[in-house]
């Protein structure tokens, strides 16, 4: 008997650590997806540099010039998309289509054409991402989905999908359709129990 109660006290500590453990996690998600998640896309300039050299019989001086590509980097952060922004961004997903038939027949032919089928429109979910609410200004969008487009690499672009999941936070979403629903549907018996009363 004594046995049985400390095993049930031990499930009871265990479960408590577990919530615990959830409850902190849960706190900590909701703290990085409120503060935003930054990350940092590498990507070279082409600099024209004006080198002096020697004057001729006028005394004028001649400048040769010399490009090169200086290497640079730019920071964004993407934070949690407001329910319009997400709406945007489900337009994108929507259009993302993978067979997955072809792509075990052929992997490597399927993938490219996937690759030049969808790329673009990634580049352009990170961007909408990235800008928020102020995706709607359409050259601005163009811009940096054209920058991520051309300077992002295949393991970035991984990285940073997971981070547009994580922050759309939609489990979230789903747990107030979930309220919502529940509600409405015991609403109808309400009004059944009322005609008959």
């Amino acid at each position: 008997m004594a046995e049985q109660e400390k095993d049930i006290l031990t499930q009871e500590q265990e479960a408590k650590e577990q919530l615990e453990r959830i409850k902190s996690e849960r706190e900590e998600l909701r703290l990085l997806i409120g503060n935003g998640i930054s990350f940092v896309v590498t990507y070279f300039e082409p600099v024209t540099v004006k080198i002096p050299r020697w004057g001729n019989w006028l005394g004028r001086l001649f400048k040769r010039k010399v490009t090169h590509k200086e290497e640079r980097q730019r920071e964004f952060t993407i934070k949690e998309p407001t329910l319009y922004t997400l709406d945007r961004l489900s337009l994108e997903y929507i259009e993302l289509k993978i067979e997955e038939e072809k792509l075990k027949a052929a992997p490597r032919q399927q993938a490219r054409l996937y690759y030049k089928e969808h790329s673009k429109r990634m580049a352009l979910i990170c961007a909408i991402a990235i800008l928020g609410n102020e995706w709607e200004d359409k050259k601005r969008l163009e811009e940096l989905a054209a920058f991520l487009h051309r300077w992002l690499k295949n393991s970035q672009l991984m990285e940073l999908v997971s981070v547009v999941d994580l922050t759309n936070n939609l489990a979230d979403f789903i747990n107030s359709i979930r309220l919502v629903s529940s509600a409405r549907t015991t609403m109808p018996s309400l009004i059944e129990q009322n005609r008959e009363g």
